[in-house]
């Protein structure tokens, strides 16, 4: 028994040294050259960040979304995937032991050596443990890979959880954009049917000529063409909001997404400076889960490279058997046995090498995607940041066009009224005047937009989460 036990804590010791195995992959990420910045965490940068729009309705949407969205249960269903399959692969780096039992009976050939047993039963029951030392890293590169693949699948679950509330927002948004434009097509009909009225009376009076009207009468139909495609505009970016938040078919077919404040009470919340920390823009969940696959890649290179080298794995068996189930459990019926097993490649034709020239290969993909990753990621806050600023002067230049036009609505219909200018002069200033409230409106969404779009660009505020080595 002494022997044997010293066997097991030679084995055991062994093993212990996968932890300092000679195979290690290396687990940071690789250094590129990054904008030197000063500042500080922005406070506008927060987990929650739909709710600087202040309107419950949208913070409302987002929470449905959250819980029912099939796109987001369908990453977190791969999330759930990628920590089983973490599970078996640690599974593997320890003993396995299963228990067995088995009854026979047989007859012996009367021309074997074994002749003299004739007919007998065979009863056994037995504990089998095997066990493979894991002497070079393999199996703790493989599970090191499984972990990686698992964060890369959390990181990914966030990034859709982040794309799937800005699409939110942004979807929220336009609806309420539509809604607006489609008021505004609804009243100016309303209002061009009153003023093509008016010239009717006026020509059956005898105070202005037919061509009046007709342009009047012109006037209104562009108003009322408007309107339809509206309507089919309101109606799509409801189906589609509907699907984001995870609405049944009755729901879809039945009702309408609920609305908060108009696109114009829409908050933009606090200024946005012009630069940002660079480590905020590295914890964006497509860059961490690029970053994840990447070292899990370089595990999966080294557990090839551990095929070099000989598997060493162990075999014990203790149990009891006898040929009389009676007997089965006595003293003298106790089975065990022990054994180590080696084997090492001596000639495979080429089959390690290319398995570790292809772990290489996908190393090395995941290298260029990571490094185009982070290059993407900073693109995106480029554009996003000048975006925004931009957004917020174009709405200021439509709103103040607005104020100019309804000026010169006002004058041109004086001037007509009074006989200073013809009907053509009204007409234009009518024309202008519509089109620049719809511009308004679609200035006043691109701010909104522009702005989900830097809190997508940045990450959203998410944190790096604690499982993170």
């Amino acid at each position: 028994m002494p022997k044997k036990m010293k066997a097991l804590s030679i084995a055991l010791s062994l093993s212990l040294l996968s932890g300092c195995a000679f195979f290690q992959p290396d687990t940071k990420a690789p250094q590129m050259p990054l904008p030197t910045s000063t500042q500080a965490q922005p406070d506008w940068i927060s987990d929650a960040w739909w709710k600087q729009f202040a309107d419950p309705t949208l913070d409302q949407l987002i929470e449905a979304a959250r819980t029912n969205n099939q796109n987001l249960a369908l990453a977190s269903a791969r999330v759930d995937q990628a920590r089983a399959v973490l599970g078996i692969n640690t599974a593997a780096q320890l003993p396995r032991v299963d228990l067995g039992a088995a009854g026979s009976r047989q007859k012996v050939s009367e021309k074997s050596t074994t002749a003299a047993l004739g007919t007998y039963n065979d009863y056994q029951v037995a504990g089998v443990a095997s066990w493979e030392l894991d002497l070079w890293g393999k199996l703790a590169n493989l599970s090191e890979a499984a972990r990686r693949n698992y964060l890369g699948a959390t990181y990914n679950r966030d990034g859709v959880e982040l794309a799937l509330y800005a699409e939110v927002a942004q979807t929220y948004f336009n609806l309420r954009a539509l809604d607006a434009q489609l008021q505004i097509a609804t009243d100016t009909v309303k209002s061009r049917e009153e003023t093509y009225a008016l010239q009717t009376k006026r020509f059956k009076g005898g105070l202005i000529s037919e061509l009046d009207v007709r342009q009047s009468e012109s006037e209104l139909d562009i108003a009322r063409a408007a309107v339809p495609d509206l309507v089919s505009s309101v109606a799509r970016t409801e189906g589609a909001l509907a699907v984001l938040i995870g609405s049944d078919p009755k729901t879809i077919i039945e009702s309408t997404p609920a609305r908060g404040r108009s696109i114009d009470q829409i908050d933009k919340a606090p200024a946005i400076p012009s630069g940002l920390p660079s480590d905020l823009m590295l914890r964006r969940p497509d860059i961490q889960s690029a970053e994840a696959t990447l070292i899990g890649t370089r595990a999966q290179v080294e557990a090839a490279r551990a095929a070099y080298f000989p598997t060493v794995s162990l075999t014990g068996l203790l149990g009891v058997q006898s040929v009389s189930f009676s007997n089965l459990f006595s003293g003298a019926a106790k089975t065990w046995s022990f054994a180590g097993n080696l084997a090492m490649p001596l000639f495979d034709g080429g089959l390690t090498a290319a398995q570790v020239d292809q772990a290489r290969a996908v190393e090395q993909q995941a290298l260029a995607n990571y490094r185009l990753t982070v290059q993407q990621a900073f693109a995106d806050v480029r554009g996003a940041l000048i975006s925004n600023a931009e957004s917020t002067k174009k709405t200021k230049a439509q709103s103040d066009r607005v104020i100019a036009l309804q000026r010169q609505y006002k004058l041109a219909s004086l001037r007509y009224d009074n006989g200073y200018s013809s009907y053509l002069e009204v007409l234009d200033a009518e024309r202008s005047l519509f089109d620049a409230r719809l511009a308004l409106v679609d200035a006043q969404l691109a701010e909104a937009n522009t702005r989900v779009a830097l809190y997508k660009a940045v990450g959203g505020g998410w944190r790096l989460p604690d499982k993170q080595s």
